[in-house]
C-alpha cells in the first residue's frame, strides 16, 4: 500500500501543468490557483468555468514536450491510457505528478485544505476516500466558524 508523506511545497513560483480540462481538473485548480498563479492547462476542450481565468490555456492534445519546465503535473484526462502515459513521461524527466483517481500511480496527492491566517489544516485518506476527506473538512470548517476562528 503506498502511504503519502504530509508535506508543504512551496510552489507560488513554480510551473504547474493540468492536462485535461474537465471537471476534475477544474475542482483541482481551484485548490492550486490559491497558491500559485504560474498554471498551464492542456487539453482539447476546457471547462466553461476555466476559460479567461488568468491561466495559459493550450487547445490540443497531450504530446511528452508538453511537460519541459514544470514543477508539478496534474493528469486530470478522462483516458486511463493517456494518464499513465503522462505519469511515464514525466517520471522520465523527473517530474512529480498527481494521477487523479489512481493513487498508484501518483507521486503526490492534494488533501483537502482548511487555511485559516497563518494556519493550514491538510485533510487526507492518503488518496484512498476523497469524499470522506472534503466531508471532514466541512466538518472541521464548520466547528472552527462556531468557535469563532
Amino acid at each position: 500500500m503506498k502511504v503519502f508523506l504530509p508535506i508543504n511545497v512551496r510552489i507560488d513560483d513554480k510551473n504547474i501543468l493540468f492536462v485535461g480540462g474537465g471537471k476534475i481538473a477544474m475542482h483541482k485548480i481551484k485548490t492550486v490557483e490559491k497558491y500559485s498563479r504560474n498554471i498551464t492547462l492542456v487539453a482539447p476542450e476546457i471547462h466553461e468555468d476555466l476559460k479567461g481565468a488568468g491561466f495559459r490555456e493550450i487547445y490540443k492534445e497531450y504530446e511528452k514536450s508538453d511537460l519541459a519546465g514544470f514543477f508539478l503535473v496534474y493528469a486530470c484526462t478522462n483516458n486511463l491510457e493517456i494518464n499513465e502515459r503522462i505519469k511515464k513521461d514525466a517520471a522520465e524527466r523527473g517530474i512529480l505528478v498527481n494521477v487523479v483517481d489512481n493513487r498508484e500511480l501518483s507521486d503526490f496527492i492534494s488533501p483537502a485544505i482548511i487555511k485559516r491566517g497563518e494556519m493550514t489544516v491538510a485533510i487526507s485518506s492518503n488518496g484512498e476516500n476523497v469524499k470522506k476527506s472534503v466531508e471532514w473538512r466541512k466538518t472541521i470548517e464548520s466547528m472552527l466558524d462556531n468557535a469563532g476562528m
